[in-house]
């Protein structure tokens, strides 16, 4: 027998794939975090001749990416183990969690830039000859732009100040960021990507520089050898409390000391937000719970919504996004109610049925 363990980058390279392309099929194919070949590169990737397959990932769905999806189910085939969180939790193999999911709004010119970016996004959706609803790749990049404003809310900041004094003087904090700016939008469009400070930037001053904490960032900018320091720095609380981190640790990092995390980057794709949970909830020596503290930002606050206003829709599809992340965190953490009570209301101000709860993928993507 013969074993070769690889990385995507050196897999997907011309001396490798002729390796692959001379293998015949007594050949087991074993891919971590899997839904990444649902890419158009690596799929590319995914050999014919191999009989036995297995793909390994906390979701095989791709987010907003149909084609990629089938393709990966298509390959691998049937879903034949599935160990979810619950299980997990169950049987002692991750710590029992509290999830506080808190409100946060948009100020009036992220909520206009908001709206405008939805409204040019929409006219750049149509349906293919099948009923389906497709974007332009204009269209991708106005969405990005969108969930920028949404990710680097700066009314997110001045929540985090807050709730963040009473942990001052606690460790074992992970602040998610998103990779965004907080805006201020008073430049043209094309100055803006480099208006504003950048939201981690911004969370680390607020919690070194004013309320006098030790942080560090943990980001694409640290070498592997940095990031090794940090982290035992990190899990010994010398000298840091509190790492300030963006998507680098999505995924294949592993940092169980964490206790409290604060999530700012409101993403609502499903496998980001449940690779980061599964980060704050790894097994650690005096971790009997951890807590986690997400933003979840609304268009205005639920006494102002207006169900027959001109940009109702475009409110509600923002809504019917978070909620499906409330969901997903609060039904298995250990304060269920308290996220059961917030869905409730979000639901009846935003008067979204059962079935749109079951289903905001398509219509709530480009709203």
């Amino acid at each position: 027998s013969f074993c070769f363990v690889t990385t995507n980058a050196t897999y997907s390279s011309k001396f490798v794939g002729g390796i692959m392309n001379s293998l015949g099929k007594n050949t087991l194919l074993l891919i971590d975090e899997a839904h990444n070949f649902g890419s158009n590169k690596l799929r590319k990737c995914l050999y014919p001749q191999i009989e036995f397959r297995l793909a390994l990932s906390a979701t095989l769905e791709r987010h907003g990416d149909e084609e990629g999806t089938q393709a990966l189910k298509a390959y691998f085939g049937n879903k034949c183990i599935e160990y979810d969180l619950k299980r997990a939790i169950k049987e002692e193999k991750l710590t029992p969690y509290y999830y506080y999911p808190i409100l946060v709004y948009l100020d009036a010119e992220e909520l206009m830039e908001y709206k405008d970016l939805s409204y040019r996004a929409s006219k750049e959706c149509h349906k293919d000859k099948h009923g389906k609803l497709k974007i332009t790749e204009k269209g991708k990049m106005l969405l990005l732009q969108r969930a920028r404003i949404v990710a680097g809310a700066k009314g997110k900041l001045d929540i985090l100040r807050e709730r963040m004094q009473k942990y001052k003087d606690s460790s074992h904090i992970l602040v998610y960021c998103g990779a965004t700016r907080v805006q201020t939008f008073e430049q043209d469009e094309s100055e803006r990507d480099e208006e504003g400070e950048r939201q981690i930037v911004a969370v680390s001053k607020i919690l070194g520089n004013e309320l006098g904490m030790k942080v560090t960032h943990f980001t694409a900018n640290e070498s592997a050898k940095e990031r090794e320091e940090i982290k035992r720095q990190f899990a010994t609380c010398n000298p840091y409390q509190a790492i300030v981190a963006i998507k680098c640790l999505d995924e294949g990092v592993n940092i169980p000391s964490i206790k409290t995390a604060f999530i700012l980057a409101s993403t609502t794709n499903p496998k980001e937000y449940i690779q980061r949970r599964g980060r704050v909830l790894r097994l650690a020596k005096d971790k009997p719970y951890a807590v986690i503290y997400d933003f979840v930002t609304l268009a205005t606050p639920l006494e102002e919504v207006n169900v027959y206003g001109t940009d109702f829709n475009c409110e509600q599809a923002l809504a019917k996004r978070e909620l499906a992340r409330i969901k997903e965190f609060g039904e298995i953490s250990l304060n269920s109610r308290d996220s059961d009570k917030l869905m409730n209301e979000l639901i009846e101000a935003y008067q979204i049925s059962n079935d749109e709860m079951e289903d905001t993928e398509d219509g709530a993507e480009f709203g």
